[in-house]
């Protein structure tokens, strides 16, 4: 019976130890070259998770920390929900969380004014492994990401190039395991939002925008464009009405989730030297600290801070009348969507390239923020060949200039967990201001040119559906 069941469970374990089932079945035969690339990539982020960090890095671990070890939440600008996950992988890992570092950001004493907590952290035994820890979801969440491009794009050939692309893309290894920022947690969902979409399975594809909501609100802004997709497949009174029925659930759980996770979860509970400074106390030993106010605060906030970081038109009339540019581009082009026949997955995608673009283009960013586009892009490289190619190169080029704003804060602090005196380095503004050249202006003029570009790429992408007569035979 023992020589019987024995082949039965070898079989059965080879074919879930198959790694080659996570593969399209018209790119099996090409399984050897995306294992190389895969095993290289993963062998590079694995050597990056415990070389960098920054503060928002050791702010997040802060957080979770706190979350996991005293089941207290601190809010901040970041919602919620990834911080319950980074706590559950710190709870798994718990026996080799560096001692010293889970004491001081759980002591209520051993306080250091936030000036200096997040430095002093960086440098600390046992960062190398906390960052490793912090990093290893981003890891599962890219690399899953990288897999699903190969799924989403048809043609062979262009699949394996982009998957090769985003393996080794610098802005991808920038923000998640340089800077050590949490995006691609998001970027994942709507990746897999889209694969979804491109099986004709809605319920599937608006739970996933749903998750990437939760994780970062920034996945709201395309999801208008899933409802005016959904609402063209259909023709009747009542079957529009439930298609906008079911998007807009589908938009406001997550908003509702994080604000029931933000007024339901136990409060943070500060030190007394922190409740003796005063700074966003309920007075002294407060119970709460938020980053931005009470509880629902950081949603409002943030929709100012996405007017507010657009470059605007002002007049010079006494009445204040001030044009966003930002949010009327991003209207424009969803009346253009919104007009657009026929549609289809295809051009949902290169809709979703026009949005980032548009937020890149016309309004201050975050650095993480450029991740966002990062697997549209790709996809777009991959497929158009070495024209897209060229502009790609020079976007990323000159994002690589516009963090300058940053100085020293997103370059040379970033290695201060493997090189402690990069503390005390020049940033790249700064070395700029000691030669005597005119900073702000080389900046400025970089930023112009990379608005320039993302605005070239957007007009080709769309031109073949949007503008035809455009479109050179």
């Amino acid at each position: 019976m023992t020589e019987e069941i024995r082949p039965m469970l070898t079989t059965k374990w080879a074919q879930y130890a198959d790694w080659t089932r996570l593969l399209p079945e018209h790119l099996k035969g090409q399984a050897r070259r995306i294992g190389r690339l895969l095993v290289l990539g993963f062998a590079l982020r694995i050597v990056l998770l415990p070389l960098f960090g920054g503060e928002d890095a050791v702010t997040t671990a802060w957080i979770s920390t706190t979350l996991m070890a005293k089941g207290q939440l601190i809010l901040s600008n970041d919602p919620a929900p990834i911080f319950y996950l980074h706590a559950l992988i710190f709870a798994i890992f718990r026996p080799i969380y560096p001692a010293t570092i889970f004491n001081r950001f759980v002591s209520q004493t051993a306080f250091t004014p936030p000036e200096f907590f997040q430095i002093s952290i960086l440098r600390e035994p046992g960062i190398g492994i906390l960052l490793a820890l912090l990093k290893l979801p981003y890891l599962l969440f890219d690399l899953s990401t990288a897999i699903l491009l190969l799924w989403l794009i048809r043609n062979p050939q262009a699949a394996v190039r982009a998957f090769k692309i985003w393996l080794f893309n610098p802005v991808v290894l920038y923000v998640t395991y340089v800077f050590g920022q949490f995006d691609i947690v998001a970027v994942f969902f709507i990746v897999l939002a889209f694969y979804y979409q491109q099986q004709a399975r809605r319920n599937a594809t608006l739970l996933a925008l749903s998750l990437a909501i939760l994780v970062k609100a920034f996945a709201i802004m395309i999801m208008p464009f899933f409802l005016v997709l959904y609402l063209d497949k259909e023709r009747g009174l009542y079957e529009r009405a439930k298609e906008f029925l079911r998007v807009a659930v589908a938009s406001v759980t997550p908003f509702a989730l994080q604000f029931l996770i933000a007024v339901s979860q136990p409060v943070f509970y500060e030190s007394a030297n922190y409740a003796l400074s005063g700074d966003h106390m309920n007075g002294f030993f407060g119970t709460a600290i938020y980053n931005r106010g009470k509880p629902g605060v950081p949603f409002v906030q943030g929709m100012l801070t996405f007017i507010g970081y657009s470059a605007r038109l002002p007049n010079f009339s006494p009445i204040p009348d001030v044009i966003y540019l930002l949010p009327m581009s991003y209207l424009i082009f969803l009346v253009g969507w919104a007009f657009l026949h026929p549609k289809d997955a295809d051009k949902l995608w290169n809709a979703t390239v026009g949005v980032f673009l548009l937020i890149y283009s016309f309004s201050l960013f975050h650095p993480q923020w450029f991740l966002w586009v990062q697997p549209f892009l790709i996809a777009l490289v991959a497929r158009e060949g070495k024209r897209f190619a060229y502009l790609y190169a020079g976007v990323v080029t000159l994002f690589f200039v516009y963090i300058w704003w940053w100085d020293s804060l997103l370059t040379t602090f970033l290695l201060v967990p493997s090189v402690p005196a990069a503390a005390s380095w020049p940033g790249p503004m700064t070395i700029l201001n000691s030669a005597g050249l005119p900073t702000e202006l080389i900046l400025n003029l970089a930023r112009s040119a990379f608005s320039a570009l993302c605005l070239a790429i957007l007009f080709l992408t769309l031109r073949k559906d949007w503008l035809p007569s455009w479109t050179r035979d």
